[in-house]
């Protein structure tokens, strides 16, 4: 009898054992699933960041998508003569370059000269600049004699007088004076002398004392001025505007 009940009383230990293993576990599962909704704030939160790094990669494409679009080529139908194709327009030249980026300019020694390439409105406040300093009184007189074959003249002057001379001695303010007349044919100094002359004279002068003009110097400089000279008028304007060189050397030395 008392080993039955020893039994019985084993027995009744290892299912209380066994029942209490069971509440405890169904406890525990119960409790790591309260717990993880009370706490299932961080783990959403990262599964949020994930979330938001993945769109935020996506905008990220898109971007790059509009810039891709935005440093495209032009439409069909563009002429590409915007700001960056090359360069201030000139009316007196095509395809949106300026008058001295076109081809056919002969290859020469410009020097001082080559600031005939300045924009227009460089040469045209030069040109405001040289008719407002214009004196008559000390000026019309050297710019109204003929160029040579006289007693007196721009040539003799320039060689044997030129300490005494008020000139124009800015490269831009002859090119602006030259331009000026290659544009009308007339020029707006108060002075009364062949316009063929004044160019020679505002051409040499503005030249390099020691770079000689040539016919192909003729040519460039008037057609970066947008107002080519060709031919025998390009012929006879170098040797004019040669013979005032040369004589600029003499007396300036």
């Amino acid at each position: 009898m008392r080993l039955m009940k020893t039994l019985k009383s084993s027995v009744a230990l290892s299912a209380a054992v066994l029942l209490a293993g069971v509440a405890a576990s169904s406890f525990s599962g119960t409790s790591m699933a309260a717990f993880a909704q009370e706490d299932g704030s961080d783990g959403q939160g990262n599964q949020g960041g994930q979330g938001q790094g993945s769109q935020g990669a996506q905008s990220g494409q898109g971007n790059q998508g509009g810039s891709g679009s935005g440093q495209g080529g032009p439409s069909a139908d563009s002429d590409g003569t915007g700001g960056q194709s090359g360069g201030p327009s000139d009316t007196n030249s095509g395809g949106g370059k300026p008058a001295w980026a076109q081809e056919g300019i002969p290859e020469v020694e410009l020097g001082r000269l080559s600031v005939a390439r300045s924009p227009d409105q460089v040469l045209e406040r030069s040109l405001e600049e040289a008719l407002s300093t214009w004196d008559a009184a000390t000026m019309e007189d050297f710019y109204s004699l003929p160029l040579e074959n006289a007693d007196v003249s721009i040539l003799s002057e320039l060689s044997l007088n030129w300490d005494n001379l008020i000139i124009y001695d800015s490269p831009l303010q002859n090119l602006a004076l030259m331009k000026d007349i290659l544009e009308d044919g007339d020029s707006q100094l108060e002075v009364n002398n062949d316009t063929d002359v004044l160019m020679a004279v505002f051409l040499g002068v503005a030249s390099d004392k020691t770079v000689p003009i040539t016919t192909e110097t003729v040519i460039a400089v008037t057609t970066i001025l947008g107002y080519p000279i060709t031919g025998d008028d390009a012929e006879d304007l170098a040797k004019d505007a040669e013979a005032v060189r040369i004589a600029v050397l003499a007396g300036h030395g």
